[in-house]
């Protein structure tokens, strides 16, 4: 019947072919692109995830090194009438951070009183700030907050763009806490820039910092792709929260978040869908042969001619199936296909069982059974793919496969909606993603770590003292302090080298924590060449066991000190204990124990200072 109908109206029925062909094309192309855009979706995610540990990186760092800044704008009333003491703490944080354009001090009327370095720096001597510099409003905003910002990108008076970070200082006058300007440093942006992203792991991406001034800093690699998924991330350096840190998409993570799964299911689709074109094809001109000849011949000669057809298009179909399937066996990727109403599992590939330690025949009774034993979270993802239905989309889902061994197995699955034949059907594609979630967890790990001594970082230590402080506070507990710093190191470094220097901390940070027995006493690196270790529970007496123990420690390790009648390297520590309450912060412990370590080194060093006392 449909043979004579083609007969009859063989340009109606090349119209029909042409138009079911471009459907399946049209078909493929749309499954095509799905799942390109799934691993799209999955290297953006990754290039999120990178830019966002980068950019909390960047922030530990910058805090690290703005807390020595810090520490000398507390240590103001010292400096504020003695220009020497105040000269030689700075050349020390000069030495100590080398990235530092210079050291301002700023009266009360915003104008220059001291520098250090001045060479180089000749052009803002005696500068005041005027009313409209760009940088004015961040002076007002720092003086009536009391709180220490970074200012937005400016044109230095040195020339070249710059950042300045303010730290008010006050001083005692007649019982009064007194506004005394400001200290600050200046940065040059590339310098600063280039020194905090210096030895970290995402040196491959491509990167843009801007603010609300525009670009100011941009490091580019050289396979930076010029596609549309640059992602962004805010950074907030020295309290201001206007940078943003932009990264491009380079050949590198194209090439590690990409596979060849999209192009091969659409060549066999397309291959496919050609393929039953050219058998309809045949087919019309087959029925328009047997139409002629049986104006010729007799119907028994018509009968056999379309019976070879019919054959011969099952044997084409037959062959392009198993075409299909051998390229699905040979993915590393998991692909199956759910059918609804009812829902059942159409089919799934090779990897589907191999990778859960099953044959298919195991596989495919359990999941007849208890699809639970495999997914654990079945039903309620079940609940999530009606849901897609509905919503006729694409999605991505995290989910765990159990394998045969009873091993949870973490599977990303891209699911994409699509509907044949009046059915609905929702094609997945799984992949083991547990190197990109260990990766994930290994960079949350590295942002609380220091990389050179592997002891917590600053950013670990003021997490852990607020907590540690409120939960001394709800049990009425003392928490104890060490702030700890190396005797003359800078001419250790000057002698012998930063290399020997960083050698020597790693020593001297192996030696404290294995001096820390306690369960919850915490070694950090606060930042240069100073330690901190927080002691919950302990008090003034205990504190200076532990001190007395690190002498001991740092002493048998014998690290032999260049300058003459030093013998050895030695540590000064200041010792504090609070008991937390309504009236203290932990900046108050903070401060005892640097003001019991200033005394620890204004009187000999290699020793251990100790207070209980509040600065009031």
């Amino acid at each position: 019947m449909l043979s004579r109908i083609a007969a009859r109206n063989p340009g109606f029925s090349r119209v029909l072919i042409a138009t079911l062909c471009g459907l399946l094309i049209a078909a493929n192309l749309l499954i095509w692109q799905a799942l390109t855009n799934a691993e799209k979706q999955q290297a953006m995610s990754r290039l999120q995830l990178e830019t966002q540990a980068l950019a909390l990186q960047l922030e530990a760092r910058f805090d690290s090194q703005a807390s020595s800044l810090r520490r000398l704008a507390a240590r103001w009333p010292y400096h504020h009438d003695n220009y020497q003491q105040w000269l030689l703490d700075v050349e020390r944080l000069l030495e100590d951070v080398g990235n530092y354009q210079a050291i301002e001090w700023l009266d009360a009327n915003y104008r220059m009183q001291w520098i250090e370095p001045l060479a180089g720096n000749e052009a803002v001597v005696g500068f005041t700030y005027p009313l409209d510099h760009p940088n004015y409003p961040f002076l007002e905003r720092v003086r009536q907050s009391g709180h220490p910002q970074l200012s937005d990108n400016f044109e230095l008076q040195q020339g070249g763009p710059g950042l300045a970070y303010y730290v008010p200082v006050y001083r005692e006058v007649d019982g009064e806490s007194r506004f005394d300007g400001f200290l600050l440093a200046i940065f040059r942006v590339e310098v600063l820039l280039e020194d905090l992203l210096r030895d970290l792991a995402e040196e491959r991406l491509s990167l843009v910092f801007y603010d609300q001034r525009g670009e100011f800093f941009s490091r580019q690699r050289s396979d930076a792709l010029a596609l549309d998924w640059a992602v962004e991330s805010p950074v907030t350096l020295g309290d201001n929260r206007g940078f943003i840190l932009r990264s491009q998409p380079t050949l590198q993570l194209k090439q590690e978040t990409t596979t060849d799964l999209p192009a091969m299911i659409l060549a066999a689709g397309l291959l496919a869908s050609i393929s039953l074109c050219l058998v309809l094809w045949l087919a019309l001109l087959s029925a328009q042969r047997s139409s002629e000849l049986k104006q010729s011949n007799h119907s028994l000669q018509r009968e056999i001619v379309r019976r070879q057809a019919t054959e011969d298009r099952m044997q084409q179909q037959s062959a392009r199936l198993k075409l299909i399937l051998d390229l699905t066996d040979h993915s590393h990727d998991a692909l199956f296909i759910i059918g609804l109403e009812p829902q059942e599992l159409i089919y799934m590939n090779r990897a589907c069982w191999q990778t859960l330690g099953y044959s298919q025949k195991e596989l495919d009774g359990i999941l007849s059974i208890s699809p639970e034993d495999i997914m654990p979270d079945y039903r309620s993802w079940s609940e999530l793919l009606l849901q897609q239905v509905e919503s006729k989309g694409n999605a991505i889902y995290q989910q765990h496969a159990r394998h045969r061994n009873g091993e949870l197995i973490p599977m990303e699955i891209s699911v994409s909606y699509m509907q044949r034949y009046g059915r609905d059907h929702l094609i997945c594609v799984g992949r083991n993603n547990s190197e990109q979630l260990a990766a994930t967890h290994r960079l949350e790990a590295l942002s609380n770590q220091d990389g050179l001594t592997g002891l917590f970082n600053r950013r670990y230590f003021d997490q852990t003292l607020t907590s540690e402080w409120r939960r001394m506070r709800r049990s009425s507990e003392p928490i104890g302090l060490l702030m700890l710093d190396v005797d003359h190191f800078k001419p250790f470094n000057d002698r012998l080298g930063h290399q020997a220097g960083d050698e020597a901390l790693k020593q001297l940070a192996g030696a404290l924590r294995a001096s820390l027995l306690r369960e919850g006493d915490c070694a950090c690196r606060y930042g240069g060449e100073e330690f901190a270790v927080i002691l919950p529970g302990a008090d003034l007496a205990q504190c200076e066991r532990v001190a007395a123990h690190l002498h001991q420690a740092v002493a048998e390790l014998k690290i032999s000190h260049p300058l003459e009648g030093i013998e050895f390297l030695t540590i000064s520590i200041g010792a504090a204990s609070l008991v937390p309450d309504a009236g203290k912060q932990p900046s108050d412990l903070i401060q005892v124990a640097d003001r019991m370590l200033y005394l620890a080194k204004s009187s000999g060093r290699n020793r251990t200072c100790s207070d209980d006392q509040p600065i009031t």
